[in-house]
């Protein structure tokens, strides 16, 4: 509450200087992504709040029938080892059904949803069919989108990392009615990177390449989701830019870190719907320019 109780005193005095704003060149820009990531924080807060229903899961045919829960211990560290096992040995069905179980009791920490995520993945791939490829994939996302609320910020994204591989494969196995949530989870993960770095940043550019790619790759689909999604894409190059223009004014920089930026910048760049806006591709050719190296192995962009 008393984050809260700043930002409104700032807020207050914003308002009181509110004929002179239009006189600050970054006002817009700045509360324009202010805005966006309140905006973003809410709905991550609701959606943690929001009761999840507990899914249960019917075990693949494949597996037969004897049930595993009465093989699940109450301890973590057990759990733990029995599913390590189970994904070594390539039973990724057992593996599943105890990293669910687990979480039934209690919320479980990462590395279990990682050998689950694993698992389901092998599952698709070996399944016999594509109706009992789809069906794995889609309890697939149902688990992974089960376990999300209350992780903390960083769990989160990788969380949504996990749920875009998985609805990735739920669209190529013939789920056309899941882009929109494939879209939907590839922009929260995006959004929520750029809550905690800058957008000339490689993480924020690599969520960024991300969604331009998943976009790039459904270009026929038409929606609202999707015309949303590329305005964030083509907004968020136009913040990359600006921002790449702020740094350069620090004078010195990693250049590794630099050319990795630039090269997923100028990746996305070549995405067609992006080279098709004629926005995009002014602010490319009026704020980017090629970034010389000094002689002290530094970068120093002259923007």
């Amino acid at each position: 509450m008393e984050r809260i109780r700043e930002i409104q005193k700032n807020l207050e005095l914003l308002a009181e200087m509110d004929e002179h704003l239009e006189n600050c060149e970054e006002w817009n820009i700045v509360g324009q992504e202010i805005v966006k990531k309140l905006g973003t924080i809410r709905k991550e807060v609701e959606r943690s709040v929001a009761p999840t229903p507990p899914i249960l899961l019917t075990p693949p045919g494949s597996c037969g029938s004897g049930s595993i829960f009465s093989d699940t211990s109450s301890s973590t560290d057990n759990v733990y080892t029995e599913a390590v096992e189970a994904y070594d040995q390539q039973i990724y069905s057992r593996c599943v059904r105890l990293v669910e179980s687990a979480n039934r009791e209690s919320p479980v920490d990462m590395c279990l949803i990682s050998l689950a995520h694993h698992s389901y993945s092998e599952m698709v791939n070996a399944a016999s069919g594509s109706d009992d490829a789809m069906k794995f994939a889609k309890w697939w996302a149902e688990f992974l989108d089960s376990v999300e609320a209350g992780r903390g910020h960083s769990e989160k994204i990788e969380l949504l990392d996990y749920e875009a591989v998985a609805y990735e494969k739920i669209v190529r196995l013939g789920g056309t009615s899941d882009i929109e949530k494939l879209i939907e989870v590839v922009v929260r993960s995006y959004e929520m990177v750029t809550l905690l770095n800058r957008p000339y940043h490689i993480l924020s550019l690599q969520k960024l390449f991300r969604l331009a790619y998943v976009l790039h790759s459904e270009i026929d689909y038409e929606s609202d989701s999707f015309s949303h999604a590329k305005t964030v894409v083509l907004i968020g190059i136009q913040n990359v830019i600006r921002d790449r223009k702020k740094f350069s004014q620090l004078g010195k920089f990693n250049e590794h870190s630099m050319k990795m930026c630039d090269e997923l910048l100028n990746q996305i760049f070549e995405f067609g719907f992006v080279k098709n806006d004629e926005n995009a591709v002014s602010f490319r050719l009026n704020s980017m320019s090629p970034i010389p190296i000094s002689s002290q192995n530094n970068i120093v962009m002259r923007l």
